[in-house]
């Protein structure tokens, strides 16, 4: 059976520049606790990021603490805002 993205807790990580990587999440959050996933959002033309990403953690006590640490970190000069995903709305 496969591990379905709701089974996840998913952070939100906004104001990042156009560089930011997967790499750069992963070095970012993975000291907080083990992660599933990493999305950095992409501008389908450029390919730089769009200022946003989704970072998934196994235990829902590791996205906290997460927020509470990074959320009004200064990153590649700007000011990271983190919060919980929204949980995607079913049509």
């Amino acid at each position: 059976m496969r591990d379905r993205r709701d089974d996840y807790h998913t952070i939100r990580v906004s104001n990042l520049t156009e560089e930011a990587t997967e790499d750069d999440m992963n070095d970012l959050f993975r000291r907080f606790g083990r992660l599933a996933r990493v999305f950095v959002s992409r501008d389908k033309d450029t390919g730089l990021c769009r200022g946003f990403a989704f970072v998934s953690f196994v235990m829902l006590e590791d996205a906290q603490r997460a927020i509470e640490k990074v959320n009004g970190f200064g990153y590649d000069n700007l000011i990271l805002r983190v919060e919980m995903a929204e949980k995607r709305k079913e049509v």
